[in-house]
């Protein structure tokens, strides 16, 4: 990979103003001069390289990586007057942002992955593998060829003007990519890339661009077929737990499960069936209660459902309605007050509705009581009975004359006094709009 640390020893830092002098960077990169001058600062530098560039390893776009010049100021990106030729691939992982990288002439590399960084290449694009180009916050412009094996552009504002791609062409905003590389739907109504696609990939258990990105930003060979030793997939997993998923069957051991299970409980999603046990199922509801909605159905009983409320499992996704009852959902509702949406009016009680002012704002609990034919007013002089505490949220989210005559009636008595009297005038402005008095 290649050591942004050294870039002295290729490049050399010219301010933005002597950039915009020489070479007119101002209205070569972004729609326009304005665009430029809009987006970036003058009072900033450039790494620049005059002449044709090779580079061995990898060159990575990564603003979070580039330091800033001995002066504090920043360094907007990279100028190459000349061809760029990488021996490995020129990779700009993040999709919002990223370094300027312009070429005043052809590049050539293994892999070209662009998301954030705004790129400009007055020559031929050429790549041994697979070009990427991804989410709508970056720009490019390429006004020679891309020429390319795979070519992918997702979610991404380009039309080429001319491309050589010999094996597989996607662009969602192309009328002429082919239909049959477009994407398919899962079950889930997940995108999965095209078959056309897996099929010429070295692991054909990657489905999604975002697996297919993890891999290039690594700076693998994608398109070459290989094994993968165990040794690999366990650094794999290690920078990403979902790609347990893309690990062949024969080698996603348990303690290789159970390593990618400790960082998160959607790693059983893609354990071996034989593998999914109570014990494990248990111990994964433990940890997270999300760990419900990748167990199989059969799995899944009213122990383990109590478990999974109290460690932040969620109504219909993580619980299925088939084992709702009133001490479950309560149970839930007393720690994610916002979980009331997913409660069916069949199970809503009045003691359901106190916990639910009682556990934050109740902010929909007109709605609700209507729903349920019951009173509010009811609902919230019992949570005000309930323990002085409570007049927080009352105040806060709930206050009326009716329910300040009853908190007033309650509380401004000498067994509450300091209390009453602290609260009353931290609500004193809200209280006054009332018109009634904060005090006795």
């Amino acid at each position: 990979m290649y050591d942004i640390s050294a870039m002295h020893r290729e490049f050399q830092l010219i301010t933005c103003e002597d950039a915009i002098s020489r070479y007119q960077v101002h209205t070569k990169i972004y729609e326009s001069e304005a665009a430029f001058l809009d987006i970036e600062s003058k009072d900033s530098y450039f790494y620049l390289h005059t002449g044709d560039l090779h580079l061995q390893g990898d060159f990575m776009l990564d603003t979070d990586t580039l330091e800033d010049a001995p002066d504090g100021k920043p360094i907007l990106g990279f100028l190459v007057i000349g061809n760029l030729e990488v021996e490995g691939s020129i990779l700009n992982e993040t999709g919002d942002y990223g370094p300027i990288l312009y070429v005043a002439g052809n590049v050539s590399c293994r892999h070209l992955l662009i998301g954030g960084s705004p790129t400009r290449v007055t020559g031929n694009i050429i790549v041994t593998e697979v070009i990427i180009l991804h989410y709508n916050h970056g720009w490019m412009q390429c006004d020679g060829t891309f020429i390319a094996p795979v070519m992918i552009v997702e979610d991404y504002y380009l039309m080429p003007a001319a491309k050589n791609i010999s094996l597989f062409y996607y662009n969602d905003r192309d009328p002429e990519s082919p239909a049959d590389n477009a994407c398919e739907e899962s079950e889930d109504g997940d995108d999965i890339i095209s078959h056309k696609l897996r099929a010429l990939l070295n692991n054909t258990l990657t489905t999604d661009f975002e697996e297919l990105r993890r891999d290039l930003a690594a700076g693998e060979s994608v398109l070459q077929r290989q094994e993968q030793p165990a040794s690999y997939w366990q650094q794999k997993v290690r920078k990403s737990w979902r790609d347990l998923k893309r690990v062949p069957l024969e080698l996603r051991t348990a303690e290789l499960c159970q390593e990618v299970l400790r960082e998160s409980v959607g790693a059983l999603a893609y354990f071996p069936e034989d593998m999914l046990t109570p014990e494990l199922a248990a111990t994964a509801v433990a940890k997270d209660g999300k760990a419900l909605r990748y167990l199989p159905s059969e799995m899944i009983t009213r122990e383990l459902c109590y478990a999974a409320a109290r460690n932040g499992a969620i109504l219909r996704t993580d619980i299925p309605e088939s084992f709702y009852e009133h001490a479950l959902l309560c149970l839930i509702i007393k720690s994610a007050d916002w979980q009331m949406e997913q409660v069916p009016r069949a199970f809503m009680t009045e003691d359901m509705f106190v916990l639910y002012v009682k556990a934050g704002r109740g902010a929909w609990l007109d709605r609700y009581c209507e729903e349920a034919g019951l009173s509010k007013q009811r609902i919230l002089e019992r949570v005000i009975a309930d323990d002085i505490a409570y007049l927080e949220n009352i105040f806060n989210w709930h206050l009326s004359t009716a329910t300040y005559a009853f908190a007033r009636k309650r509380y401004d008595c000498p067994e509450y006094e300091e209390a009453w009297k602290n609260i009353t005038e931290r609500f004193a402005r809200k209280i006054a709009r009332l018109n009634v008095s904060p005090s006795s």
